[in-house]
């Protein structure tokens, strides 16, 4: 990539997952499209989109649909060794290391950094992390290329941001900083590097829910259980979960699960300690059919109420459904769950025909949602298929923050 100059164009890189990359082009064309703009979209690695934006067609916080993680207005340098890589880094990003003639001269001064530096000057105690970054983890690959340099990079960084920056230090109390910033450096060559700096933005519902996503490197959640699953769906309800960052309340909460057979989501949701009535035609998993935390109604998911099963509304109630219907069938249901304010949080896929996804529709099931008073973010998961998490949350809502690390672990080390 062209390396970054003073106040010149700033690219945004974006992940997804690996064979999607066209997807999340087309979504980003179609956003830029619509705002009366044209943005430069390719992939230069799997699982890895860049954006050019010379217009600046696309806001800071961008969330698409077919992203992970964000990469927002960075910076591309390259230098030889690690330490001068992470100096050129830390001088790109906040303007740190030009020498006097250089402050002399504005067009060699570049205004965002000089804002960055002067914010995260002001930045609470802790607040910063560092995520250290290569091509291959897009992947998920275990030990991919370049990442042992990668890591030594974060580390001088880290070094050199805490000498400056009191964010970079560890908090003053076991309270969690009420502003979350996030500094990532992905190596694109052993000697060049793609950095991007930004104050996170919280999406919610949960307290620790940003995007960026500052607590897993390019958004990837370690979601496996060990133990025998009755399916392997199970990761797309836990990556949903994780990314709200809330969790149903043990023994207060009723889950509800629409085409539930075999029951992987009633699964996850025991776990949880919740009281789980499971809908489908077919019966579920035999563990689960003879557990008395679960009823199991043999009914068809898309004309199912609560009142059928005894819940009315004074209970907190969730709604999860991973049911194979027309993305249409899709939209109808969620509509109707709003409608009737049955459940406080829902999380439900959208399933796609064919080799593309529906757009349209998509587009059109978050309005519906939004319009009936639900706060509503859609992401497709490292886990999911052709098919997409609606996360969908009481705007009013009371929900019990999910604890970090609980639920999903990071899948690659945090250097800070």
């Amino acid at each position: 990539p062209p390396l970054t100059v003073p106040n010149g164009p700033r690219p945004f890189y974006f992940t997804c997952r690996h064979t999607y990359e066209h997807t999340l082009i087309d979504e980003i064309n179609r956003y830029a499209k619509r705002n009366g703009g044209e943005v430069h979209a390719m992939s230069p690695y799997p699982g890895l989109v860049r954006v050019e934006d010379n217009d600046g067609i696309l806001p800071t916080f961008y969330d698409p649909v077919y992203a992970l993680q964000s990469m927002p207005q960075s910076v591309v340098v390259t230098a030889e060794s690690i330490k001068s890589i992470s100096k050129q880094v830390i001088n790109a990003l906040l303007g740190v290391g030009s020498n006097d003639d250089d402050d002399n001269d504005e067009s060699k001064v570049d205004r965002i950094s000089q804002q960055q530096h002067n914010r995260l000057r002001s930045a609470e105690r802790g607040s910063l992390s560092i995520h250290c970054l290569v091509p291959g983890m897009c992947k998920a690959q275990t030990k991919p290329v370049m990442q042992h340099r990668s890591d030594k990079i974060g580390e001088e960084i880290a070094k050199m941001t805490k000498k400056m920056f009191p964010a970079a230090r560890k908090a003053a109390t076991e309270e969690d900083p009420s502003t979350r910033w996030l500094l990532q450096v992905m190596l694109q060559s052993p000697n060049i590097a793609v950095a991007s700096l930004v104050e996170c933005q919280k999406k919610g519902p949960g307290q620790n829910s940003y995007w960026p996503n500052y607590i897993h490197p390019l958004g990837l959640a370690k979601v496996d259980i060990v133990e025998k699953m009755p399916s392997s769906a199970y990761r797309k309800l836990m990556e949903g979960i994780e990314c709200m960052k809330i969790a149903p309340k043990p023994k207060l909460t009723t889950v509800v699960d629409l085409g539930a057979c075999p029951g992987g989501w009633t699964s996850v949701m025991r776990r949880l300690g919740c009281y789980v009535v499971a809908v489908d035609r077919s019966e579920l998993d035999p563990v689960l059919m003879r557990d008395d935390m679960v009823e199991f109604i043999k009914g068809d998911a898309f004309t199912f109420e609560p009142t059928m099963a005894g819940i009315n509304k004074e209970q907190d109630c969730w709604m999860i459904s991973d049911v194979i219907a027309y993305p249409e069938r899709c939209t109808e249901l969620l509509q109707r769950w709003c409608e009737g304010r049955w459940a406080s949080n829902m999380i439900v896929t959208m399933k796609f025909q064919g080799g593309e996804p529906d757009l349209d529709e998509l587009d059109n099931a978050i309005k519906v949602v939004q319009r009936l008073g639900y706060n509503c973010r859609v992401k497709h998961f490292f886990n999911n298929k052709n098919e997409v998490t609606f996360m969908v949350s009481e705007k009013d809502g009371n929900p019990l923050d999910l604890e970090v690390g609980s639920l999903g672990s990071t899948m690659f080390p945090v250097t800070l």
